[in-house]
């Protein structure tokens, strides 16, 4: 039996729905290892709204992976300016990327990868950024595997009496 096919394009508002479910999933897997992710009562509707207001913005762009015609994965890339103190002008950054769980170890995230990567390099840039939970093992290991290495470490604090 021959292996589906997988593309990659760019997400159309019909695949939102989808896109939500994705990033649902992967929202609870992030909160089941870590309390500090807990998605608000609203979070659906909320991650809707943005997917809206994202899509069409010149600097940012959400792709899918799609296999026999289903929405398996996605990923959004996004081109930021550094502060004009930095030499380095511009940075691409990976905001999130999710590919469902049966999906999981057939290169659909590296295919994503892959597509968010060449776009950015079409717009011209040549470093990319993003955040990965240190307890987020796979994770780790999926980025690491691409190239990726530690850059900033992100600290957190609780307020007391909060």
């Amino acid at each position: 039996m021959s292996k589906p096919s997988l593309i990659t394009r760019r997400a159309r508002r019909e695949d939102f729905p989808r896109l939500v479910e994705l990033w649902r999933g992967m929202i609870d897997e992030h909160f089941a290892i870590d309390a500090r992710f807990e998605p608000s009562a609203g979070g659906n509707e909320a991650y809707l709204k943005y997917l809206h207001e994202t899509l069409g913005q010149m600097d940012t762009q959400i792709l899918v992976a799609e296999s026999s015609g289903r929405v398996v994965g996605y990923t959004i890339a996004t081109v930021f300016a550094n502060p004009p103190v930095f030499a380095l002008p511009q940075y691409g950054y990976i905001g999130e990327l999710a590919v469902e769980e049966a999906s999981r170890g057939a290169g659909v995230g590296r295919a994503l990868w892959e597509a968010a990567r060449a776009w950015l390099t079409r717009r011209g840039i040549t470093v990319v950024q993003l955040n990965v939970s240190p307890l987020n093992q796979s994770g780790q290991k999926f980025w690491r595997s691409l190239g990726f290495s530690d850059f900033l470490h992100v600290l957190w604090y609780d307020m007391p009496g909060s």
